[in-house]
């Protein structure tokens, strides 16, 4: 019954939210076929080293006890009782009750933090010295499956191996200028409509380059798009090729190479941008608006909604800060939710984004040590699922063999995921972290019973995380070609 009425809450925290979404224009195409058929690359990635620990432990919700409201008997002498409506003392230390759930919204909702559900029965007097809430347990952020297998295109050099530290960016090459705090707020819907003249669509021409490849490659540019803003904001520095300046650039760093794909499709689109709207259009927007139709195109069209653009392209991009700034697989729910927060996004964004997992495959470098035995001795994952990827995991040759990360639904973006992680068959230490903390855990629930709401919470968030450490002319420009920035074009 806690559990039903808690999943009620969680529910209409979210609905309360809901407001109307811009959606595609009229003529997307339909979606372009799907390939099934995966092979994945030769080139191992370094394993990551799981970290020895274990999720935190649940936190129990229960409602306040709030002073009794009744007033006090009356004095003897007094035979009536009193006419002025009793006051009550204020609690403590309270918190919201669960509400009743509504019918679901007709337009999809347009932020992501839920508002906190509101008491049935409040005091009559608002408390005067509310004790402070208690404080936040250092949190822990989702893991950046890797979709893909394939390493990108014309980058021959192995990567570095580097310790799973934080190192400091090398000296020579100093962090840009902040962005501004409202640059991310002024990226506009529509922003290129007057800018390449009627004639020129720019978005049509992503979508049109995003369609033309298959559910592998559409898979790698929604996780490039999370990987390049989780790393300096969505400014594409994670499309940078190295030079001999700058040997190491994101590309490379150990989260990303040979996994991360996609870097074709950008190069495709911004080559017809460049030849019809020279100078104009970023790579940081064209970066964005693939992830977006890429996300439309896997869901069948379920996932529909705006991209607002305006950014600028970054001309930093350093491997060694992949690993501070990347959810890693093995991630607990703490450092999960601390990694989300650095970046703006909260625990409710994080568990929403986390159903990008329902498509792409994994090396699995990336989850055996932690989930597979004989090492994964705390691994909560279903036998019989885990026997299956053990089998496919092994190989006579010692290659790093990859597997899909949603077994049901691979090559659909939908809300399958939430169902696999309440099933215990998900690959990453991050996936079932979710379930660890009761707020997280409810929301699971709830996307996984209810698709449209997290198609439509997914694509606030995904809007929101494209407004991270946005750049503006005074700290980036627009490059002429996405891998080199135009000093050396």
């Amino acid at each position: 019954m806690m559990a039903t009425t808690l999943t009620v809450l969680t529910v209409l925290a979210l609905l309360r939210s809901a407001s109307c979404q811009a959606g595609y224009r009229v003529g997307n195409p339909a979606p372009a076929p799907q390939q099934s058929a995966y092979t994945p690359s030769t080139l191992a990635p370094p394993t990551y080293p799981p970290t020895n620990m274990s999720p935190p432990p649940s936190m129990l919700l229960h409602p306040p006890t709030y002073p009794s409201t009744s007033p006090s008997p009356p004095p003897p002498m007094i035979p009536q009782q009193p006419t002025s409506p009793p006051t009550s003392q204020p609690p403590t230390s309270p918190s919201p009750p669960p509400p009743v759930i509504p019918k679901p919204p007709t337009s999809p909702p347009t932020s992501s933090n839920p508002p906190p559900a509101i008491s049935p029965q409040p005091p009559t007097s608002p408390p005067t010295s509310p004790s402070p809430p208690p404080p936040m347990v250092s949190p822990e952020p989702p893991t950046y499956p890797p979709t893909s297998s394939n390493p990108p295109p014309a980058i021959s050099s192995q990567p570095p191996t580097y310790a799973p530290s934080i190192p400091s960016p090398p000296p020579p090459l100093p962090s840009p200028p902040p962005s501004s705090d409202d640059a991310g707020k002024k990226l506009k819907v529509g922003y290129y409509e007057k800018k390449c003249g009627g004639q020129v669509d720019v978005e049509a021409i992503v979508r049109k380059h995003v369609s033309s490849f298959d559910a592998s490659m559409k898979a790698g540019l929604i996780r490039l798009f999370f990987h390049d803003c989780f790393v300096r904001g969505c400014d594409a520095s994670i499309l940078l090729d190295p030079t001999g300046d700058n040997p190491q650039p994101e590309k490379l760093g150990i989260p990303n190479f040979p996994s991360l794909r996609g870097y074709e499709v950008i190069d495709a689109a911004k080559a017809e941008l460049e030849a019809r709207c020279p100078g104009t259009v970023s790579c940081a927007d064209v970066a964005a608006f693939a992830a977006r139709d890429a996300s439309y195109f896997l869901s069948g069209g379920g996932v529909d909604f705006a991209m607002p653009a305006g950014r600028y392209d970054g001309n930093v991009s350093l491997a060694s800060e992949t690993l501070p700034n990347l959810p890693p697989p093995f991630a607990g729910l703490q450092q999960l939710e601390k990694m989300f927060a650095d970046k703006g996004l909260d625990a409710f964004d994080m568990v929403t984004l986390s159903g990008a997992h329902s498509i792409g495959r994994s090396h699995c470098s990336s989850f055996r040590r932690d989930r597979l035995p004989p090492g994964a001795t705390a691994s909560d994952m279903d036998p019989a699922f885990a026997a299956e990827l053990q089998a496919n995991c092994t190989s006579a040759g010692g290659a790093d063999n990859t597997v899909v990360q949603d077994y049901e639904t691979p090559d659909e973006l939908d809300n399958q995921y939430y169902q696999n992680v309440l099933d215990r068959k998900v690959l990453f230490t991050s996936d079932a972290a979710l379930t660890s903390r009761d707020m997280t855990g409810y929301l699971v629930r709830v996307y996984a019973m209810f698709p449209w709401l997290w198609q439509q919470k997914y694509a606030e968030a995904m809007v929101k995380m494209g407004g991270i450490e946005v750049k503006t002319a005074a700290t980036g420009e627009i490059r002429r070609a996405c891998r080199v920035v135009n000093s050396r074009t």
